[in-house]
């Protein structure tokens, strides 16, 4: 792990940490069909591990993981990255989690059941989709 460096630059440009298979490859189908190329993790312990190694423009973060809280794998991303932007996503957001998961830097948040246009919609609110493609997707 390469502490007070930023990971070097990786061709996936989004991160989707849930241990919900289904919810992994629900984003894995929308962002491949954008030509967008999607890194999945299935624990936090996992997702901290992509994070510490790559770079992204944008993670959606379960809040309620197997292995560890959402919340503090939140907090654990931005000790690395400050600038990545971070949408959680959960079935269970409270006002409370929703207000903690602001303060601790995330940059938004969806409920479950996930719906396509809420999930365009905060990725466009954040990350311009010319800057999610890959170079060499050819998308119609």
């Amino acid at each position: 792990m390469n502490q007070g460096k930023q990971p070097a630059y990786d061709q996936a440009h989004v991160l989707v940490v849930d241990d919900d298979q289904g919810v992994c490859e629900f984003f894995l189908d929308l962002f491949e069909e954008m030509g967008v190329k999607v890194d999945l993790a299935n624990s936090g312990t996992t997702g901290l591990k992509y994070v510490y190694t790559r770079k992204y423009k944008l993670i959606f973060l379960d809040i309620k993981l197997g292995d560890r809280n959402g919340l503090e794998v939140l907090e654990g991303i931005r000790k690395v990255d400050k600038q990545v932007k971070i949408v959680m996503i959960s079935g269970y957001l409270t006002e409370k989690n929703i207000e903690r998961a602001l303060q601790s830097g995330a940059d938004g948040y969806l409920y479950k059941p996930l719906q396509v246009r809420d999930i365009m919609a905060q990725t466009f609110r954040h990350v311009p989709v010319n800057d999610l493609r890959n170079p060499a997707s050819k998308v119609v």
